[in-house]
């Protein structure tokens, strides 16, 4: 009796995950201009690939699901062949034989695509940034520097530490429905390499540069990566919400791959959080009639958390279907 049981449970979960399957399998829906065959390329993700031949990128889990043999969604291999069913009914991934040895898996988000964004813009206390090394000197007596020139600095290197970003600045960060007080911002300037710390001041070369650099400037350590060859991406564990303080280059409208600064901090999200960007509802009047209707909230895209302060968390936008903007809310994303 027992075996009886226990055989029509696995039949009936069996079923029901057949079911499933071929449910996933209908609701991916192909762009119209996807072509019938794909080879994986160094750098793509399921995420990249669902969001250039799908309707809907947030079809990634789907399109995984409705293709057992990917065992791990995380890891796809150059040479990977992807052919796009007729009847757009789905996604098959069909492997080539791998050689493991030479070739190793692709990261579901390679850090390639944020890496740029770890050291710009940095959340700071005031004491500390005021203690950090700074340029006293631009070699040739110059008054500004850029990419290629050389600056003096004075204050205490960070042991072991070659590469710093340059800050000025700090601009204090509120939440604006509480006001309350989220900690300083440091905008970034650029980047320097140390090149010689054997003379009267240490000498650093300027690597790259967004804004000219000038006495007085701030130098921090880069941090070192610790997301190893690239992010997982995942939903949060728990409901959450808050609201998009700002773009960090300062734009009004935030689109794909452009950053921004989220009112969450490290207790509540860490990097890899997917949230979901909404334009919130509300009250407009007709102007003809004077009646007053009700916007409804608007799904405007998603973004990746990749950088996490005490009260605050910059985030990259990873799709967008209109302009972001400060005011926006956010929540948990949901994969559907």
């Amino acid at each position: 009796m027992l075996l009886a049981l226990l055989r029509t449970g696995f039949i009936t979960l069996l079923t029901a995950a057949l079911l499933s399957t071929l449910a996933v399998a209908q609701t991916v829906s192909l762009k119209a201009d996807a072509p019938k065959r794909y080879e994986v390329q160094r750098g793509d993700s399921l995420w990249t690939i669902a969001s250039e031949f799908l309707d809907d990128p947030w079809m990634w889990p789907q399109l995984w699901q409705a293709n057992p043999q990917v065992a791990n969604p995380h890891l796809l291999y150059p040479g990977d062949v992807i052919e796009l069913l007729d009847g757009r009914a789905g996604i098959r991934l069909q492997p080539r034989l791998r050689i493991l040895t030479l070739q190793k898996p692709i990261p579901f988000m390679p850090l390639d695509k944020v890496s740029i964004f770890l050291n710009r813009d940095v959340m700071i206390d005031r004491p500390e940034f005021e203690d950090a090394l700074y340029t006293v000197h631009i070699t040739g007596d110059r008054t500004l520097a850029s990419k290629g020139d050389k600056v003096e600095v004075l204050g205490d290197l960070t042991e072991g530490v070659t590469r710093y970003g340059i800050y000025r600045e700090l601009d204090a960060i509120r939440d604006p429905l509480t006001r309350k007080h989220l900690g300083f911002r440091a905008r970034a300037l650029g980047s320097a390499r140390l090149v010689n710390k054997e003379g009267r001041l240490p000498q650093l070369e300027i690597t790259d540069s967004f804004e000219e650099i000038k006495v007085g400037d701030r130098l921090l350590p880069f941090i070192d990566n610790p997301f190893g060859e690239g992010f997982q991406p995942s939903v949060p564990d728990l409901p959450l919400h808050g609201t998009l303080l700002q773009g960090l280059a300062g734009q009004k409208l935030i689109s794909r791959y452009q950053a921004v600064m989220l009112n969450v901090g490290e207790d509540q999200v860490q990097p890899g959080a997917l949230l979901e960007i909404i334009a919130p509802g509300r009250r407009l009047r007709n102007h003809n009639t004077g009646e007053v209707v009700f916007a409804a909230e608007n799904r405007k895209g998603t973004v990746m958390v990749y950088r996490v302060f005490e009260n605050t968390s910059f985030a990259l936008v990873m799709n967008s279907k209109e302009p972001m903007q400060s005011g926006d809310i956010f929540r948990r994303a949901e994969m559907n």
